[in-house]
């Protein structure tokens, strides 16, 4: 057996004891989808449907991205509902979560967009989350079938004329996953499977690096050549948990920001500004480059950005409860080198 088919039948039994006991009144997981190399979100209300939760490495989705606006929701339904019975009782929502989803969680809760005493934390040991395309041209050609995890962790798929591929999971996986400096977090309620260890290079900075080395011409030809497949689906920020904006201001018409075709000054203005919006918020899930539908390394400006944050203020998103999110706060020894002799 797996280690993720251990790590499910635990989640399994933690969602079924806290849907029981009424310690939540939904449970976010993760559900087998009918394609390979992919799982959906799963919102549970039944201790009985517990069964339904899978756990594997196509776990991709971060499910943070659903709670401002399932708690918000949620709240408003069952005040509405504790007006009625003369009660004020608050819903509770437990959910599995990778280390990094926890992040997102964090930062969240340090914005103000949900409330911890609402929420039950169930932390699951992740090895990486495999990236479909990848796994998909790696086969050559061969249509999936179906896809499996193998007792070393590797992933296994069933192809089009009836035979079994093993792929090595880390040829696979995620490029967030890559550069995932996996820390064990400390803000979790329930804790499934050993915590990760922190000490990994991180990939992130060198990745920056191997950029910032090359000749200006080169980087922006670089950005240009990424982006300009950018289809303006905004799928990157639907699946952001750190865009929770009811409106955003690219959805804006009154005034309107930029267009919402795919003019080149268009599609580099939303990346640009979207990857300001998170200076010093990112956790670096890699949610949104998973999300992209034609496979944009959405993440090369964000990344550029969590490190020059790291570098001046000493600040990781989403990693201590207690601390001020970076740009919301001042010091007077915050470094002011931007500040220059006319």
């Amino acid at each position: 057996m797996s280690a993720s088919r251990e790590i499910e039948a635990r989640l399994r039994e933690t969602a079924e004891k806290l849907l029981r006991e009424g310690k939540v009144s939904v449970f976010l997981g993760h559900e087998k989808a009918s394609l390979p190399f992919r799982t959906t979100p799963l919102f549970l209300t039944r201790a009985e449907e517990a069964e339904r939760l899978a756990w594997n490495p196509f776990c991709s989705a971060n499910l943070a991205v659903y709670l401002p606006r399932l708690l918000a929701a949620r709240a408003g339904a069952h005040d509405a509902g504790a007006r009625d019975a003369g009660t004020a009782a608050q819903p509770t929502v437990g959910i599995a979560l990778k280390a990094c989803d926890v992040r997102s969680v964090v930062a969240l809760l340090q914005e103000k967009q949900v409330r911890r005493e609402r929420l039950v934390l169930v932390e699951v040991a992740c090895s990486g989350i495999v990236d479909r395309r990848r796994a998909e041209k790696a086969l050559g050609g061969r249509e999936a079938l179906g896809s499996g995890e193998d007792a070393q962790g590797n992933i296994r798929v069933v192809v089009d004329d009836g035979s079994e591929i093993t792929l090595r999971r880390d040829e696979v996986a995620s490029e967030a996953c890559r550069e995932c400096q996996p820390a064990a977090t400390t803000h979790h309620d329930v804790m499934i499977g050993a915590p990760g260890k922190a000490g990994k290079v991180d990939g992130a900075r060198r990745r920056m690096a191997e950029f910032e080395s090359r000749p200006l011409e080169s980087r922006w030809a670089t950005f240009q050549e990424t982006f300009s497949r950018c289809i303006r689906c905004n799928a990157c920020r639907q699946a952001c948990p750190m865009c929770y904006c009811k409106t955003c201001v690219f959805d804006q018409t009154r005034p309107r920001w930029i267009g919402a075709g795919t003019e080149s000054s268009d599609v580099a203005l939303y990346h640009l500004v979207r990857a300001l919006h998170l200076a010093g918020r990112c956790t670096g899930c890699g949610a949104c480059e998973r999300a992209c539908p034609v496979g944009i390394d959405v993440r090369l400006l964000s990344r550029k950005l969590s490190v020059e944050v790291e570098d001046l203020y000493g600040y990781r998103p989403g990693e201590a409860m207690d601390r001020v999110p970076v740009l919301s706060s001042f010091s007077m020894d915050d470094p002011q080198e931007f500040i220059t002799e006319p």
